[in-house]
């Protein structure tokens, strides 16, 4: 019989809460235009499995503040297998919503071709996981179980706290440069869970709710462009995070383990520009995305994805 943690693909998700702030943190710097002091941007990517879809609108107050409020939203659809049990089936289908506001943006240093600039504001995500399946396992057989078990798992949380980001931003006749870093130095972390396993427990159910404070999430964007036809960027994500999750032991019997966990993402991408006019270029591309995640004091994982961009991005004034 597998022991508890071969079950960790059941609430991969769960235990990698920070995913949705890490896999795809980090809101988008592409702009889709602007009228006046208001301007917006609109910036999707296309998984394999899903979608990311970013939208943000900006305010210029006077030449020095401003203020922004950007939203993500992930669409994760996917089937996979459980470890150690090549006959299963594993349906995930996630949603996240995610706000950065800021609602303060000071230049420190403002020139005709580069600012830096310091902002302020609040985080918020909303995670909603569903997983559903079944596996089917012979050696419960020889502890008189039975070896077809169907299971669910239903997720949901909600993650708030202070944010504080900081950009430089260059922009020459054929070379743009824009680095942003922000932070969340810590983060209130609401959650339920239900998971159910038949006929393999009894009770077939456990659920469990918590409140918690974790820290921190921090994430950092490297964006450059050059010639106005070529654009290379790489963006990093970290979080940490310590909650309680629902699992069940070699005796079958439902517990709710103290889990931490450590992620990391690291996206890499190479995209073209065409030139709309307007200091605006149509922009399409791929990216890769290497997310690491470890579980206590275990070794990492690491797992691999690509993805296609494809929208509009400001190239110029």
């Amino acid at each position: 019989m597998a022991k508890s943690n071969d079950w960790r693909p059941l609430t991969v998700f769960l235990c990698g809460i920070g995913l949705a702030l890490i896999s795809n943190s980090g809101y988008a710097q592409e702009a889709g235009g602007s009228l006046g002091n208001f301007g917006f941007t609109f910036a999707p990517k296309i998984l394999k499995e899903g979608s990311i879809t970013d939208l943000g609108f900006n305010l210029t107050y006077t030449d020095r503040l401003s203020g922004a409020v950007n939203f993500r939203y992930t669409a994760i659809t996917e089937n996979t297998e459980l470890l150690d049990a090549a006959d299963s089936l594993n349906a995930v289908t996630e949603h996240i919503f995610e706000i950065f506001f800021l609602p303060l943006q000071y230049s420190l240093l403002a020139a005709e071709r580069y600012t830096f600039y310091l902002g302020g504001g609040a985080y918020y995500e909303y995670d909603d996981l569903t997983e559903k399946g079944f596996f089917n396992m012979p050696a419960l057989e020889n502890l008189n179980k039975e070896p077809v078990n169907a299971y669910t798992n239903d997720f949901s949380m909600h993650v708030f706290g202070p944010l504080v980001e900081g950009g430089f931003e260059y922009t020459g006749k054929w070379f743009a440069l824009e680095l942003t870093g922000g932070v969340i130095p810590v983060f209130l972390l609401s959650s339920t869970q239900k998971m159910t396993m038949v006929p393999l427990l009894e009770p077939d159910y456990a659920d469990y709710a918590q409140t918690t404070w974790d820290s921190p999430y921090f994430y950092a964007s490297l964006d450059c462009t050059l010639f106005e036809y070529f654009n290379v960027a790489a963006l990093y994500n970290f979080v940490h995070l310590a909650y309680k999750t629902v699992d069940f032991d070699e005796q079958f019997k439902w517990r709710t383990p103290q889990r931490e966990t450590f992620s990391q993402s690291l996206k890499i991408e190479g995209s073209a520009l065409l030139p709309l006019g307007g200091g605006v270029s149509f922009q399409i591309g791929y990216g890769f995305a290497f997310d690491w995640m470890r579980f206590d004091a275990e070794s990492p994982s690491l797992n691999k994805r690509q993805y296609a961009l494809l929208t509009v991005k400001k190239t110029g004034n």
